[in-house]
């Protein structure tokens, strides 16, 4: 009897093995995997099954948005499981390698190949997903994506940013991403990004709040800056995302803080707002606060700069064609106005000296012959100033001209008797002076050497 029923035993642990052994493991994962597709609206999805056992399945080339030209793809989904597990749709682990996102704008905004359009805000309501309600849907305890790409093609942007990604749904749901060093092309200009990491987790309210690190960030030839470095805030609610933060370099004499939007569904309130940024500038400093840089292009751009101690020696050369120098500096403000074809101008504005100093002019810097000019050629060869002034004047018909408003004396002149003098200095890029000197003062007062305060 006893070895009846050890014989009976061992024949049902067989045939349960046996049964185990040769259920349709792949139809189920297949079928599990579409259902689960389609509940998502993710379209049709094309699938390889490489490997199949008790505890794990591997599929290949897997294609999501078929037949999508552009789906998104795959190279590879490795899932652990249970068959109990699996059975339920409760599955363990999930790893995906040689994932490729790619996002591309179009007319109707930003979309994810192999993925169907965003809703526009003007469509019927709708429950709205949040990544929160899409990672609970999803039936796995872990994610990690490995060696996958974001491509982005866009007007003003294109890169391929290579990035690995970690999440977790147990004991905390919490993200954690890398994206690999990296070159990226913006606004026509090549700019090197070193590694960048993201972790973040959920709210009470399901919104998504993390921390970022960018461990370089090199503009090379597009913008006469060292390589810098940032960190910030981030979060994600409902389709937007709001990066802040500061980029400063490692010395912190170049630093920003700055707040970035980004919509998914409006892109129209796509915006960057420079809250303050403070960089050297001709042996001073330029700075600016709260400047608003929409993403739609379409409308001109102000951003008011304000100059601290600004040597007047390289500005003036630098507007004079080097025709001139000078000793002291400047302090003042003025706007910069950014076109939407990526040319800029410079609005009305005023730089004051800071302090007494020497300005000297080329003869050949001021043409003309009359006698009124040939005064003011002598006097700015060697103007020892008391007060400097430059304003920028936009409503010329001749284009900017730069208004400069001296007051001092040229010991070699007229005993160095006190004037005041108004150069203009005009062209497309004020590289040189035109005939446009005067005096304030009238000059015939100066001829007969009498003395002006």
């Amino acid at each position: 009897m006893k070895k009846i029923l050890i014989s009976l035993f061992l024949f049902l642990a067989l045939g349960i093995m046996a049964a185990i052994a040769f259920l349709p493991w792949n139809t189920i994962l297949e079928s599990r995997i579409a259902a689960f597709m389609e509940q998502q609206s993710m379209g049709n999805i094309a699938v390889t099954v490489d490997r199949i056992g008790f505890h794990e399945a591997t599929f290949n080339n897997i294609r999501i948005g078929e037949p999508d030209p552009n789906p998104l793809l795959l190279q590879s989904v490795t899932i652990q499981y249970s068959p109990l597990e699996l059975l339920n749709q409760n599955l363990q682990d999930l790893t995906l390698t040689g994932l490729d996102i790619r996002l591309d704008q179009t007319d109707q905004g930003w979309k994810i190949a192999g993925m169907p359009p965003p809703k526009s805000e003007n469509a019927a309501p709708q429950a709205t997903q949040t990544l929160s309600d899409i990672i609970d849907l999803l039936p796995f305890t872990a994610i990690t994506v490995k060696d996958s790409h974001f491509t982005i093609t866009g007007e003003s942007l294109e890169t391929r940013l290579p990035f690995n990604l970690h999440l977790t749904k147990s004991p905390e749901t919490k993200l954690d991403m890398t994206i690999d060093a990296t070159n990226l092309t913006a606004a026509s200009s090549d700019i090197s990004l070193g590694t960048v990491t993201v972790t973040a987790t959920p709210d009470e309210n399901r919104n998504w709040n993390g921390i970022w690190t960018a461990e370089s960030i090199d503009f090379g030839k597009a913008l006469p800056v060292p390589v810098l470095q940032g960190n910030g805030a981030l979060n994600y609610t409902g389709n937007a995302v709001t990066i802040e933060g500061q980029i400063n370099s490692e010395n912190k004499d170049y630093r920003t803080e700055f707040l970035l939007l980004l919509d998914i569904i409006a892109p129209d309130k796509n915006m960057l707002t420079i809250i303050s940024a403070n960089l050297p500038f001709k042996g001073g400093r330029v700075s600016t606060q709260n400047a608003s840089i929409p993403f739609d292009r379409s409308q001109n751009i102000r951003i008011n700069l304000n100059a601290q101690k600004v040597s007047l020696d390289e500005l003036l050369q630098t507007l004079t064609g080097q025709r001139v120098t000078a000793t002291g500096t400047v302090t003042g403000s003025i706007p910069v106005i950014l076109h939407p074809d990526g040319s800029y101008t410079l609005g009305k504005g005023n730089l004051k000296a800071d302090q007494k100093g020497l300005i000297k002019m080329s003869g050949d810097a001021i043409p003309g012959d009359n006698e009124q000019v040939q005064l003011v050629r002598q006097i700015l060869e060697n103007l020892h100033y008391t007060a400097f002034n430059a304003s920028v004047d936009t409503t010329n018909e001749d284009g900017m001209v730069v208004k400069l408003s001296l007051e001092g004396n040229n010991p070699d002149v007229y005993d160095g008797r006190i004037v005041k003098l108004n150069v203009n200095l005009t062209g497309d890029l004020l590289d040189f002076i035109q005939q446009n000197a005067t005096l304030i003062t009238n000059p015939e007062k100066l001829l007969r050497q009498e003395a002006y305060e």
